[in-house]
């Protein structure tokens, strides 16, 4: 039996030493011990909260609740994103600014007719060798991360390489023709992963609204900065001679590209809701194939694309034929640049409703107007050229990059739109990869616009466009009539 002894307090019964020992250990033991804290059950609860309310908002239908949480931040810097590359596209217009470029540098026609060909195909011909790699995968960003810094590079090096080869224009159009493709391929490669994450991350009934923002600030934008582009083009106003006019462009443009896709690097990619078995290349071109035989729908789309992507032949020479027929100076560049882009930036308000609401058809078919308007007025107004000073009809003339810019503004919010919509989830890197592959191949055909242009001249070239835009026309009555 224990002793009982007084304590040191005066009072109580004082513990066996080992007991108390073992007291005074997991005391100290205690004070070295960091338990985690208690969860903050009211934060929890709040963000489960969030989730079940978000689900059930209709305008967030279609994406995972993961998705939904970060969907106001992926939303406002995805459309930042669209903004800055869509200010890129006006400044360094294939088929305006870097046509003069090219021409300016002693360029033939066919290099000329080759840009945009360079611009599609490098955007849509490494798709079908991406599809595969990133079909099954739950995250896709590194993928959009490697392109962004071949990207900034290859315009950095542009830039240099303006600056020290402008005194041997041969050297110049080699390296400028070299980082042009890469930059172009780069784009390519991350479109596929780009398209999937946005499907991820916005909403079907948000889709239209987005494409429409990205378009609109980006137009607002390259309108205003018209009047820089013309300061940089027109010698006696910056006072810098050509190419270092360009070499000036082409550095502001290096600094937009990292902020463009830095913005979308910043993105929440969430985790993909349905994880498609990965697909080899071959099994990817043989679906490819069944899909165009047994998906009227797919067909008819890829059939209306083909014909609108032939009709782009005469795109890169509007510009050229304002310069050496109608005599336009070249710092109207600008007035043409802000009428595409002011039209691009008003054709908004009619895209963004209908990409929302309307059907494929509907869709299509205005797409098919608006493309077909820029050959039709290319070809009227010159014929003022008799009974108007030159002045009048130049500045008349940018009624056709007006057209252009609604066409473009169709092609950023539509094309992308509808695509998604007809492509099911479980496939979406087949449907897209293929039919990007299809069209990256069609793309070639323009540049042969070139040796039109030397053969038959402007007016038979802006006259086959016509009859193309005319035959897409035809093939959106295979399209329907509702929406998917």
């Amino acid at each position: 039996m224990p002793t009982k002894k007084v304590s040191r307090s005066g009072t109580g019964t004082r513990m066996p030493r080992p007991v108390a020992r073992g007291l005074l250990h997991m005391r100290r033991a205690g004070r070295r011990v960091h338990l985690p804290p208690m969860p903050d059950l009211p934060s929890q609860f709040n963000r489960v909260k969030r989730v079940v309310s978000l689900s059930r908002n209709p305008n967030l239908e279609g994406i995972t609740p993961e998705a939904a949480l970060h969907s106001r931040r992926n939303f406002r810097l995805g459309v930042t994103n669209g903004v800055v590359l869509t200010l890129v596209d006006g400044l360094i217009s294939p088929g305006i600014v870097l046509a003069l470029f090219i021409n300016r540098l002693g360029g033939s026609n066919l290099l000329v007719g080759l840009l945009p060909a360079i611009a599609s195909a490098g955007w849509f011909l490494p798709q079908i060798f991406i599809a595969p790699r990133i079909q099954g995968l739950p995250y896709v960003m590194f993928w959009y991360r490697r392109t962004a810094v071949s990207r900034v590079t290859c315009m950095l090096l542009l830039t240099l390489a303006t600056i020290t080869l402008g005194a041997t224009p041969a050297l110049l159009l080699l390296a400028f023709f070299v980082l042009y493709t890469i930059f172009a391929l780069s784009g390519g490669i991350s479109g596929l992963p780009w398209l999937e994450m946005v499907s991820k991350m916005i909403p079907p009934r948000r889709r239209g609204t987005f494409f429409s923002l990205r378009s609109f600030w980006g137009s607002v934008l390259a309108v205003l900065a018209s009047g820089l582009l013309a300061a940089f083009l027109s010698e006696k106003l910056t006072g810098l001679k050509f190419p270092l006019n360009f070499a000036a462009l082409f550095a502001v443009v290096t600094i937009l590209v990292a902020i463009g896709y830095g913005s979308w690097m910043v993105t929440r990619e969430p985790k993909a809701a349905i994880a498609a078995p990965p697909i080899t290349l071959r099994a990817l071109l043989k679906r490819g194939v069944e899909l165009v035989r047994t998906e009227r729908e797919y067909r008819a789309f890829m059939v209306v694309r083909i014909l609108l992507s032939l009709a782009s032949v005469a795109d890169p020479f509007y510009a050229v034929f304002a310069k050496v027929v109608l005599g336009a100076p070249v710092e109207i560049v600008g007035l043409y640049v802000a009428a595409s882009s002011g039209a691009a930036l008003a054709s908004n308000f009619l895209w963004g409703p209908l990409g929302n609401r309307a059907s494929n058809r509907t869709l299509m078919a205005s797409t098919v107007v608006s493309v077909a308007l820029v050959p039709i007025s290319a070809l009227i107004i010159p014929t003022f050229d008799a009974v108007a000073p030159h002045a009048v009809v130049n500045t008349a003339f940018a009624l056709v990059f007006v057209f252009a810019g609604l066409a473009a503004g169709s092609a950023r919010i539509l094309n992308n739109n509808m695509l998604l919509t007809i492509a099911p989830a479980a496939e979406r890197a087949t449907y897209i990869g293929f039919l990007n592959t299809v069209l990256g191949l069609v793309i070639l055909v323009p540049p042969l616009g070139g040796a039109l242009v030397d053969i038959v001249g402007f007016t038979a070239l802006f006259v086959l466009s016509l009859l193309l835009a005319a035959a897409a026309m035809i093939a959106t009555t295979r399209m329907g009539v509702k929406r998917d």
